[in-house]
């Protein structure tokens, strides 16, 4: 009885250590040319830290003049995998790419996005991230996005 209730302690011991490989990521930026960008994502991270986050995005291709700022939204997304390039004492650099598919003008697309992340880990858990983003799609107009995203992400 002694051994099975101190493997039950092991296990639930091992869980709680294990209990941030799960987050919530939540970023904000803007995109070369002319674009807002949103995005809200699930991270599942892996050993020697490699995450896989799989996200969704809206986003807004602005044009000037009368009535036009919502006339060049977008929606999309897609499944990323992070290679990690650099571990720091609180934080990581890490190499992002995959797969994106989507909508912008009523037209469907397909697409790559790659770039590279710097994370920031707080006390609590609780990261700070940068992201550099380049986007090419295909079947469409607005091939090329690029720019910064600045965002955060919270363990459940």
């Amino acid at each position: 009885m002694k051994k099975i209730l101190f493997a039950i302690i092991c296990a639930v011991v091992s869980l709680s250590a294990t209990s941030q490989e799960n987050k919530l990521a939540v970023n904000a930026g803007f995109l070369f040319p002319s674009t807002l960008n949103a995005t809200v994502g699930y991270e599942r991270s892996f050993t020697y830290g490699n995450a896989v986050e799989l996200y969704g995005e809206i986003g807004n291709h602005w044009k000037t003049g009368d009535g036009n700022f919502w006339k060049g939204y977008y929606w999309d997304g897609g499944i990323i995998y992070k290679h990690r390039l650099h571990r720091y004492k609180n934080g990581s650099f890490r190499l992002r790419f995959g797969p994106q598919f989507g909508a912008v003008e009523r037209k469907f697309f397909i697409g790559i996005e790659g770039g590279f992340e710097y994370s920031y880990v707080f006390q609590n858990g609780c990261e700070f991230s940068i992201i550099q983003k380049n986007n090419v799609n295909f079947l469409h107009g607005d091939t090329f996005r690029n720019g910064l995203m600045l965002g955060f992400k919270i363990p459940f």
